[in-house]
C-alpha cells in the first residue's frame, strides 16, 4: 500500500429540510387547525481515529464527501427524517486543519476518538410552530438551515516515542529491524527508505516503546535536496531522537563529523522546537573497525563534534551494544510517561501552632 501522509478534501454537511404548511381537513372536524411538521436535520461529517489505518491514501482520490440533506416536513404532524451522518475513518495521529482560516479543527491522538468536522443544518419550522391563540391558521414556515461546508487539509504525523535521524545508509533501517519486528527495505544504495516505518521494541514484560524510522536527510534538504524535509514532521511527537552516524563510511573522503553537523543544521532550519528535543548520538557500524581502534575513534569523533550528551557505539548488523542502548531509551521514555505527581500545597506549609 502506498504511504500518503497529506491530503486535501472538501466536506459538506447536509442542509436542513424545509418546514411544511398544512391544515387538518377531515369530515365532521370543521376546525382542524395547522398540522405542518418541521424539516429534518441535515447529516453531519465526523472524523474517527482508527489504529488499523496507517495512511491517508483513501483521501488522495476521493476528494468530495457530502452528507445527506434532511427531509422536508409533511402534513399530519409528520416531521422530516434526519439526514444520515457520514464518518471518515483516519489514522491515529492525523491533524485536520481548515484550509481557508488555518485553524486546527482537531487532532486524532487516540483510537476511536470521534470529532465533528461539519455540523448539519437544522430543519425549518412548519406552520404548527406558529399557532397561537390569536393566529389559529398560520401560513408561515421556514426553510431549513444550510449545513457547514469547508475545505480541510489532512496531515498525518505518526505517533512514536523515539525517532531515528541520520544520513542515507547510516543504518537506521537495519537498527529498527534488529530491535523490533519491523521489516523495512534494506539495500546498499541511498534512499532505500521512502516512507516512515514504525516498530515496537519490547525491552521486557510490560516494557516497550515505539520507534519511527524516516528517510535519510542530506545537506541542502531545506532547498529540496534528496527527499527534503517532507518526513521530518513525523518526528515532532517523539520524546527522544537518536542521531545515527555511520562511523565507517565506504568513501574515505567522507567525514562523518561534517555529515553529523549538516544533519543538525538542517534540523534547526526545519523546526527549532524539533532541534531542541533530547537527541542522543548513536555511532553505528563499529564492527567495520578493528577492536583496538574503536574506543579511540569514538572519542575522536565526540571531541571533534563537541558533543556533550549520551553516546552509544553499536553495530546494528552484528547486534553489538544494543542492550545498553535499549535499556537507556526505556528509562528515558518511562520517566516522561510517568511524571511525578504535583506537590499538594496543603502540606507544603504546615499551619502555625496555637500560641495558647
Amino acid at each position: 500500500m502506498k504511504f500518503v501522509d497529506e491530503a486535501t478534501i472538501d466536506i459538506a454537511a447536509g442542509n436542513g429540510g424545509a418546514g411544511c404548511v398544512s391544515f387538518r381537513r377531515e369530515k365532521f372536524i370543521p376546525f382542524g387547525g395547522p398540522n405542518g411538521g418541521d424539516g429534518g436535520r441535515g447529516g453531519s461529517v465526523w472524523a474517527l481515529a482508527d489504529r488499523n489505518i496507517n495512511t491517508l491514501i483513501d483521501y488522495r482520490y476521493a476528494r468530495r464527501h457530502e452528507a445527506r440533506n434532511g427531509e422536508s416536513g409533511r402534513g399530519a404532524d409528520q416531521f422530516g427524517a434526519a439526514g444520515e451522518d457520514i464518518v471518515l475513518r483516519m489514522p491515529v495521529g492525523t491533524i485536520i486543519t481548515d484550509l481557508e482560516s488555518g485553524e486546527v479543527l482537531c487532532e486524532l491522538l487516540e483510537h476511536d476518538q470521534r470529532e465533528l468536522l461539519a455540523k448539519g443544518g437544522d430543519g425549518g419550522f412548519g406552520n404548527l410552530h406558529f399557532k397561537t391563540s390569536t393566529n389559529r391558521a398560520p401560513r408561515q414556515k421556514t426553510a431549513g438551515w444550510p449545513g457547514v461546508a469547508r475545505k480541510v487539509k489532512l496531515e498525518l504525523r505518526v505517533l512514536a516515542d523515539v525517532g531515528l535521524l541520520g544520513m542515507p545508509n547510516a543504518g537506521k533501517s537495519t537498527l529498527i529491524s534488529a530491535i523490533s519486528n519491523a521489516r523495512p527495505k534494506i539495500a546498499d544504495y541511498p534512499f532505500t527508505t521512502l516512507h516512515p516505518n514504525l516498530g515496537v521494541v519490547r525491552v521486557g514484560p510490560e516494557r516497550s516503546f515505539v520507534v519511527a524510522d524516516i528517510p535519510g536527510l542530506i545537506e541542502g534538504a531545506s532547498e529540496g535536496a534528496g527527499l527534503g524535509h517532507r518526513f521530518l514532521r513525523h518526528l515532532q511527537r517523539t520524546r527522544l531522537l537518536l542521531h545515527i552516524v555511520d562511523l565507517a563510511p565506504f568513501d574515505e573522503g567522507v567525514d562523518p563529523v561534517q555529515q553529523a553537523k549538516a544533519i543538525v543544521a538542517e534540523l534547526k532550519k526545519y523546526d527549532p522546537e524539533l532541534h531542541a528535543k533530547p537527541r542522543w548520538l548513536v555511532l553505528n557500524k563499529i564492527d567495520m573497525l578493528p577492536v583496538e581502534e574503536r574506543e579511540a575513534r569514538v572519542k575522536d569523533f565526540v571531541r571533534r563534534l563537541r558533543y556533550k550528551g549520551p553516546v552509544f557505539a553499536i553495530s546494528a548488523l552484528a547486534r553489538e551494544g544494543l542492550e545498553p542502548l535499549l535499556e537507556a531509551i526505556w528509562k528515558h521514555v518511562a520517566a516522561q510517561q510517568h511524571e511525578a505527581p504535583l506537590p499538594d500545597p496543603r502540606f507544603d506549609n504546615p499551619p502555625p501552632s496555637d500560641p495558647a
